[in-house]
This record gives structure tokens, C-alpha cells and sequence, in this order.
């Protein structure tokens, strides 16, 4: 879900001498007095912006969108990744600037290319903490070489899914990048439903009907290191297994029937067992890793029990509570842990406050780790393999 967006926030937020750069490069602004304005002072730049005519206006509105949507924690590790990937010897700069919103303009004006793809990724990242993202693994693990042919066949799947059964998506492009990380993110874009709008058209101060044809975003990712796949699509079950079966056909060259039942990606019924030890990768430098939260359920249950622990309490809280809930005949064999939220505490050599991590795990197939930078994502990974949550085979 996109970010809420104020325009004089993002330019109150942006440095003077940035924005100074960003509007000369266009040729836009000239007459605003930069060496009199106080810093953030922005009603002059705002004012003159909105003078500007529509088309090259709306064309600033769309970059401190993207500007916007990269000014927060996964904007700024998104953008790290491309620098360290593409011209790591700019780190330092990238770091040198103040404020997000200030790496982020930076990165526009000086790594356009790493700008562009970063906006695209963290929007994929957001996207991953919705209902709609689904994983699905047990694929080969194969490094692809992707091509047009490859592209097209895609296109041609997706176009033939939403055709007859929807009624749309009868025209699709596609775009495949690949991630720093090694994850291949192939981008789905097909036209909409036709429908009629209210809009403003130029400096009209008068509402008119236009009929448009909108595009709709489908997303798959393919990780060659497990063999998974993860699919945004919304429509539910009978949209996301076709979509997954038809990526698979046109990318993998793999046949997957969407009838048979997903293999469970996390088991995570173990973790009832009384304090159940959570060991990590000494290179990953975690000090403490405990479930701070965990959401428990059986047949026949109407509501799902959750329980969660502060986080002053000690690591082995969260079993203190179930073995109440065992006592009174709550949690018996077959009481099923439904999902888990684990909470990581790194160690601290430095100032400031002590770095932590936490992720959600829900059984089947479903967590928010995609969400996550790169590198908390592989620590993430590499605990639920140890912790049994995900089998080393798949």
C-alpha cells in the first residue's frame, strides 16, 4: 500500500541545495531565490512549482511520490542494496546526506538507474506484507537466463489466464530485474476493466468524464537458492494457483498442477515443545532470539488463543504461559501453533540503541521476510532453517 503523500512535507524534508540541483536540472525555477531562503523553507519552491504547466508539473509530483514512497527504513536499505551492488565506491556519499528523503534525491540526481529500480523494488516489498502475496516452493533451483522469448511466453500465459476468465488483461507487458540478493523479480502489467472518471483536465476548473483503461500489477519473484517462488496477485485461490502454475510453465519450463495442495512452507507445531531452543549462526552476531508472540488454535475452537510476552520479560515467558494453558486442558496434542512472531537481539558494540529484528511466521506459507532488508532477510532464513521451521530439503 502506498505511503500517505503531502507534498510540502517531502519538500520541507529535502535539503535546499538538493532541490536547488533537482529543478536547475530541469530548467525549472529560475527565478526563486535559493541563497535567501532559509533552509527547508519551502512555500516559495512549492508556490512556483505549482505554477508550472501541467505536464512538467505532474512530472515533479511523480518523483517526490517515488522520493516519498523511499523516505523510511525499507526505502533507505533498498537503496543501499543497488549503490553497494552497482557503484559501492558511492556508499559513502549515499551516507554523507542528512535525511532519507535526502538519500533518496540524492540517489536521483547522481544514480538515476539505482533510483528507478529501488522505487520499483520497495514497492514489491510493500506489497509482501499483504494478503495477497503467496510463496510456493519445492521448484528446481536453477540460475535463469532470462530473454525475450522468455518474456513473451510470460505474457502470452498471463493474457491467456485473464482473457476468458476475467474479461481483461488482454494486453500484458512484462519486465524482469534481477535483485542484488540473487532473486528474480519479473513485473506483470495488463489493462483493466474500462471505466469512466471524474477528472480535471489541464488548468480546468471544470470536472469532466473520460473513460480510461487502467493497468493492474501482477508480481513474481523466483529464488534460485531454495527453489521458491512468491506470487502478488489479488483475486484469491482460484487467480494465484493458475498464475503460479502459468509462471512456472513459461519461466521454469516446469509443469505445476494447480489442483494438488501447496507443500507447507513453515511447520510450527514444535515450537510448543517447552522451552524450545532457539539457536543461531554465531556470524550472524545475535545475542538473544525468543518468540514474543504466538497464536495457537484447534478443531473446534471458534477463536484462536494468542499469547505474547513484554519484552522485559525473561526469553522462556512465552512457555510460562502455555504451561498455565496446558494445565487447564487448553493446549493438549493436538493444539496447533498458527503463527509466531520471533524477536532477535543483536550485539551491541557501539552507541544508540541496541539493534533487534522481528519477523511473523504463519503456518502454511506466509511471512513477512520479504519485506525485510536483504541482509535481515537472510538472517531471518538461515534461523528458521535451524529452528526446524522450514526443512533444509526444500
Amino acid at each position: 500500500m502506498a505511503k500517505p503523500f503531502d507534498p510540502r512535507k517531502i519538500l520541507k524534508h529535502i535539503a535546499n541545495d538538493l532541490l536547488r540541483e533537482f529543478f536547475s536540472r530541469r530548467g525549472e525555477l529560475t527565478d526563486i531565490p535559493w541563497d535567501d531562503l532559509t533552509e527547508h523553507k519551502i512555500e516559495p519552491v512549492f508556490d512556483a512549482w505549482q505554477r508550472l504547466p501541467e505536464k512538467e508539473r505532474l512530472e515533479v509530483q511523480v518523483i517526490l511520490r517515488d522520493i516519498n514512497e523511499l523516505a523510511d527504513h525499507r526505502g533507505m536499505a533498498v537503496l543501499a542494496e543497488e549503490i553497494l551492488w552497482r557503484c559501492p565506491e558511492r556508499a559513502e556519499e549515499f551516507k554523507a546526506q542528512k535525511g532519507k528523503a535526502d538519500k533518496a534525491m540524492w540517489v536521483y540526481l547522481h544514480m538515476r538507474g539505482a533510483f528507478d529500480e529501488a522505487a520499483l523494488f520497495a514497492r514489491a516489498d510493500a506489497l509482501a506484507a499483504g494478503r495477497h502475496w503467496k510463496r510456493r516452493n519445492g521448484l528446481p533451483k536453477i540460475t535463469m537466463s532470462v530473454d525475450d522469448s522468455m518474456i513473451d511466453a510470460l505474457e502470452d500465459a498471463l493474457t491467456s489466464f485473464y482473457g476468458p476468465v476475467q474479461m481483461r488483461g488482454r494486453r500484458c507487458k512484462a519486465v524482469h530485474y534481477r535483485r542484488s540478493g540473487g532473486a528474480d523479480y519479473f513485473f506483470a502489467y495488463l489493462d483493466d476493466y474500462p471505466d469512466k472518471h471524474m477528472v480535471f483536465d489541464g488548468d480546468s476548473a471544470e470536472p469532466i468524464v473520460r473513460a480510461d483503461r487502467y493497468a493492474f500489477q501482477n508480481v513474481f519473484v523466483y529464488n534460485a537458492d531454495d527453489g521458491s517462488m512468491e506470487v502478488f496477485a489479488q483475486g484469491g485461490k482460484k487467480v494465484w494457483e493458475p498464475l503460479q502454475s502459468a509462471f512456472c510453465s513459461a519461466v521454469l519450463d516446469e509443469h505445476v498442477d494447480p489442483a494438488d495442495p501447496l507443500r507447507p512452507s513453515f511447520k510450527l507445531d514444535h515450537l510448543l515443545t517447552p522451552d524450545f531452543p532457539l539457536p543461531t549462526d554465531p556470524n550472524d552476531r545475535v545475542e538473544e532470539a525468543r518468540i514474543k508472540r504466538i497464536k495457537l488454535g484447534k478443531r473446534g475452537w471458534r477463536d484462536a488463543i494468542e499469547l505474547t510476552i513484554d519484552p522485559r520479560d525473561h526469553r522462556n515467558a512465552i512457555y510460562r504461559k502455555i504451561e498455565l494453558l496446558r494445565r487447564v486442558g487448553l493446549v493438549t496434542d493436538d493444539t496447533q501453533v498458527l503463527s509466531v512472531t520471533f524477536a532477535l537481539k543483536f550485539v551491541h558494540d557501539g552507541p544508540g540503541r541496541q539493534p533487534t529484528m522481528t519477523f511473523d511466521v504463519s503456518a502454511p506459507n506466509s511471512s513477512d521476510l520479504k519485506s525485510k532488508p536483504d541482509e535481515q532477510r537472510a538472517i531471518g532464513e538461515r534461523c528458521l532453517r535451524q529452528w526446524e521451521v522450514v526443512d533444509d530439503d526444500e
